[in-house]
């Protein structure tokens, strides 16, 4: 793979990300993305559920800590896991604890301890925005509620029969009621927390845990995000839409129970680590040029104009600072990439000679998949036939994505160069219509002004 490929891709994903760009189409039509259509997709459903709990759960939460997850089923189910960076001791200490911790335990508190230890950035972390979040939106949700109807409150709250009766033991409350509880017990609970292994701050998660759960499942929350709610522009939906998952985030630790079926009926589950040399690839110390413009200019195809200049400086005051600031950078492939390359090349042949080849094969991520993971894995699927599936992704680009290159070439598919050239020409494609649009924008917003 040539530097330049990788260098001018590096380029272009760091002046996305300065224009805040985000690929809003990605979560909702990449074929890289589970989507539950009928029956026979209840095992990858599954399967996609356990794999991102593990996935999170392994996650330390420190900066550019990410972890990927997938079952091998080829003989006897194995676990394969891959992480941003590079594998150590400490990864083979923790999975072991984890997988001691789900066999010796009795519901999901069980697992705090471990959380405490291993995740407590993660969560701690997770908790903090659940709390912007919360804080952010209280009055506007309550507001909102104001002219909800709401249904009966087994309708308007599933599943939290149980959390109403503990908190409620003597009278029930109306579901206005209810909705107001939650969210401040969401806002008082997520206050201050700090995950520590030890008696007041498990009490303190598991109070957070009970209301979040409930709110998250909320038939107003939906509502509000719908079409049918007219009160919020498209920013305050996009705020719910936030808040929702931060809710999710908040209570995936809880979803354990089918893992821990799983790993007390096979205690010796092996597991590993991806450790592969990957030659050819676009990892590594990366450094870009000097001067964004001649990026802008280099996808324009001409020297941008004075007032296209303005506009990017209007839009992005910081850029030249925050250019110079990752002039230098370490760039790595992504783990859920890692996973692909690990099991790809033994299942192809497999997958290739198999009758039933649409058989998608789920992997779990601490993190929702960015763009070019998006691209690059739909790209894969299409050319090899397989269908690697995500749960999620944030469509967003990110400046330390490394390409593949030569470790992504398979013996058996002729046109493997082409996983990467569709990634580099999918960034290229919407950098170029996203400085065009702002131009346009700026001059319809000027014209306005004028008029």
């Amino acid at each position: 793979m040539e530097s330049s490929s990788q260098t001018h891709l590096t380029e272009k994903l760091l002046l996305l990300q300065e224009l805040g760009y985000s690929d809003r189409y990605i979560p909702e039509e990449s074929p890289a993305i589970f989507r539950y259509r009928s029956v026979d997709d209840s095992d990858t459903d599954s399967d996609l559920r356990l794999l991102d709990v593990i996935a999170t759960c392994l996650t330390t939460g420190k900066p550019g800590d990410v972890v990927a997850a997938a079952f091998d089923k080829r003989e006897q189910i194995s676990l394969v896991l891959a992480k941003s960076g590079n594998i150590d001791a400490a990864d083979y200490a923790a999975t072991r604890a984890f997988l001691s911790a789900l066999r010796e335990a009795e519901s999901w508190i069980n697992l705090l301890p471990f959380l405490a230890t291993h995740s407590k950035q993660n969560v701690d972390k997770r908790v903090r925005n659940l709390h912007e979040s919360i804080t952010d939106l209280c009055d506007e949700l309550k507001l909102a509620s104001m002219s909800y109807q709401f249904p009966a409150i087994i309708n308007q709250f599933p599943h939290s029969s149980l959390y109403r009766k503990a908190k409620y033991p003597k009278e029930p409350p109306t579901p206005q009621r209810f909705l107001f509880d939650l969210i401040d017990n969401c806002v008082r609970r997520s206050t201050g927390f700090g995950m520590e292994d030890n008696a007041p701050s498990r009490s303190q998660y598991i109070e957070l845990f009970g209301a979040a759960d409930s709110l998250r499942r909320a038939a107003f929350l939906t509502y509000l995000t719908s079409k049918y709610y007219e009160g919020g522009d498209s920013m305050f939906k996009g705020r719910v839409e936030r808040l929702k998952r931060r809710l999710d985030k908040v209570c995936q630790y809880a979803r354990i129970e089918t893992l821990m079926r799983l790993v007390k009926r096979l205690p010796s589950v092996p597991f590993r680590w991806t450790e592969d040399h990957l030659v050819g690839t676009g990892e590594g110390s990366s450094e870009i040029r000097k001067d964004p413009m001649k990026v802008v200019e280099e996808v324009l195809g001409h020297s941008p104009s004075p007032q296209q200049t303005r506009m990017l400086s209007r839009h992005c005051p910081e850029l030249g600072r925050n250019w110079e600031q990752r002039r230098s950078m370490i760039l790595r492939i992504h783990p859920e990439i890692c996973i692909i390359l690990h099991l790809s090349r033994p299942l192809l042949s497999r997958f290739l000679s198999s009758q039933n080849n649409s058989k998608r094969l789920p992997i779990g991520c601490s993190k929702r998949s960015c763009l070019c993971c998006m691209l690059w894995i739909a790209t894969f699927n299409k050319i090899t036939g397989m269908s690697w599936v995500a749960s999620s992704s944030n469509g967003k680009p990110y400046d330390n994505w490394a390409l593949p290159g030569a470790a992504g070439e398979m013996k058996l598919i002729h046109d493997w160069n082409d996983f990467d050239k569709m990634v580099i020409r999918g960034v290229h494609r919407r950098l170029y219509n996203k400085l065009n649009t702002m131009a346009w924008e700026n001059s319809a917003s000027s014209d306005s002004e004028e008029t």
